[in-house]
């Protein structure tokens, strides 16, 4: 038998063959060229190049993910039903999802008209590159262009909210400081108006595109709160502050001023209204006080207040402000006295003459500058060894069924007093109760 060839011998073969085969048609000039493998990971070939470079009409899905951009999770349950969700999925449905080219090419010819001030013409592609790639930094520009156009054409209820809009979606914008100028602005100026022509809450607005369609001066405040709340320390957050509290003063909504004034004191106490603040916070507090017969704790409040203005500003207070905060002060030490005067006159008159003493002893001792100082005097001495008399018209009745009444009444009355008297202290021992 015949010996078989070596492999190897056969390997060289098979390579001489498919030489041969290329060279005959390279030498034959056969107008077939090779084409390029198919990829695994190539899915659509040249239509996926196409739709990267955005010549498939705007109505195409990108292709490419961009790293900033994040898929929304799949909703399922009732979730299913929200809006957004709903929204999304017919986006996707009739071919207006996101698409990044699109939204840059977008954002591009909107900035384009803006530098030509077509400010109208340039809103609807801001809002088409705001949709087509959301969560983005194109959708932060687009978002702070598309409120400058509103500002520009004076429609400054939507610049408001779209600016707000922004900070909410994007709390660290780049942009926050001038959002905070914008919406200064634009509450400094609903308040002009407001004040010049004493606009009705519930009328609508349906002409003036300027300012809202409720609630001029409503807004207003709304828009300074946005100034502070945003950007918390920005330069103008004080700004906001004060000027919300003035406009409260000037309505003599004493209350809400009050607020706005403390807000500052506390929050900003390196602010250039501080002064301000302490002046017209005394007198809201004064004027939100309505009388003996109701709560005293702004009373208290001012007290203290005007203390820590003289305390504070000792240079800074020119004559008239100083003699007006002492004056103030002498107010208030006759508004605490009348308080005491009223109570120790209502416990006389039912002969509870142990609860008078106290209150007309308070008098005598923290107020001696007031008038009802030397007729507290007076009292005390008409009233001293005088003992009270019970209410119980069945004492006897009363010990039997309920021995321990008198002594929780007694109890109750001690605890009372101990309150007011270490309300009252002033000897530094302790700090007085507010």
């Amino acid at each position: 038998m015949p010996t078989p060839p070596p492999p190897r011998d056969g390997h060289r073969r098979v390579l001489s063959a498919v030489l041969a085969v290329v060279c005959a048609l390279g030498t034959a000039g056969c107008a077939t060229t090779m084409k390029p493998p198919s990829w695994p990971w190539s899915r659509r070939g040249a239509d996926a190049e196409r739709k990267v470079a955005g010549e498939l009409g705007e109505d195409a899905d990108s292709s490419i993910i961009s790293s900033e951009y994040t898929a929304p999770e799949t909703a399922s349950g009732w979730d299913w039903f929200k809006g957004d969700n709903v929204k999304r999925r017919w986006k996707k449905m009739v071919g207006r999802g996101p698409n990044e080219p699109v939204a840059r090419r977008a954002l591009a010819e909107a900035d384009g008209l803006f530098t030509q001030r077509k400010y109208a013409e340039a809103i609807p592609k801001y809002k088409q590159s705001i949709d087509r790639w959301p969560d983005s930094v194109i959708e932060e520009d687009a978002l702070w262009q598309l409120a400058e156009c509103w500002f520009f054409t004076d429609k400054y209820p939507k610049a408001e909210d779209c600016y707000d809009e922004l900070v909410k979606k994007y709390a660290n914008t780049r942009y926050l400081d001038r959002i905070a100028q914008r919406q200064f602005v634009i509450a400094q100026y609903w308040i002009a108006l407001d004040e010049k022509n004493n606009y009705w809450t519930i009328v609508p607005n349906v002409i003036d595109r300027s300012r809202p369609l409720f609630d001029t001066r409503g807004r207003a405040l709304k828009a300074y709160d946005h100034v502070r709340i945003n950007d918390p320390r920005g330069s103008l957050a004080d700004d906001s502050i004060v000027a919300q509290a003035n406009a409260h003063f000037l309505e003599r909504q004493w209350i809400d001023a009050d607020y706005f004034y403390t807000l500052l004191r506390n929050e900003y106490p390196e602010s250039d209204f501080l002064l301000q603040a302490h002046l017209l916070g005394l007198q809201a507090k004064l004027r939100a006080y309505q009388g003996a017969g109701y709560e005293g704790g702004v009373l208290d409040e001012a007290e203290v207040l005007a203390d820590q203005t003289l305390v504070q500003f000792p240079d800074q207070l020119v004559s008239d402000d100083q003699e007006r905060v002492l004056g103030v002060r002498a107010e208030i030490a006759a508004q605490q006295a009348m308080r005491h005067w009223n109570r120790a006159e209502f416990y006389a008159k039912g002969n509870h003459f142990t609860s008078a003493r106290i209150y007309y002893a308070l008098i005598a001792r923290d107020r001696p500058q007031t008038l009802l100082a030397a007729r507290a005097r007076e009292r005390l001495g008409e009233i001293a060894g005088k003992e009270d008399v019970s209410d119980n018209p069945f004492p006897t009745l009363t010990a039997f069924l309920n021995p321990d009444s008198l002594k929780e009444a007694e109890l109750d009355a001690m605890a009372e007093s101990a309150t007011v008297i270490a309300r009252e202290d002033n000897s530094g021992a302790n700090p007085p109760l507010r």
